[in-house]
């Protein structure tokens, strides 16, 4: 799920996006991205697999979209990313999530470098895990 956000992580490729997008546009971004984590959990088959990302730097709409969606879904689980995933380590947050930011691949003009970006592995647990089914 690509969800749509305020993409204030481009802005080192977009400027204008500081002048585009102000703070109240946050909270209408982050219900929308609410519910279409809902509606994409919806369409997952136990075992699996969910991701999310924006292209924001905005814990509302990376981080805490995804605490608050497990929050509300017992039936799901972060799939945590790891050093076997072949990323640099400072690109996974303790979470285990996706969380890149401009300075982690300094550039020497705004033509290269790097946007910053959040993404998250969600997995869908199978009845047995749920606790479903047993017996």
């Amino acid at each position: 799920l690509d969800a749509p956000c305020t993409a204030t992580a481009t802005n080192r490729r977009h400027p204008d996006i500081l002048y585009l997008k102000r703070e109240r546009d946050l909270t209408p971004l982050a219900e929308l991205q609410s519910r279409m984590l809902d509606a994409a959990a919806n369409l997952l088959r136990p075992g699996g697999t969910l991701v999310y990302c924006t292209c924001s730097l905005e814990p509302e709409e990376g981080e805490q979209q995804i605490a608050a969606f497990l929050a509300r879904h017992p039936a799901f689980a972060r799939l945590a990313l790891t050093s076997a995933d072949n990323l640099p380590p400072e690109w996974i947050t303790p979470s285990g999530d996706l969380r890149t930011l401009p300075q982690h691949n300094p550039a020497p003009d705004l033509t290269t470098g790097m946007d910053g970006f959040f993404a998250a592995r969600l997995t869908s647990l199978s009845p047995s895990l749920r606790g479903e089914g047993a017996g």
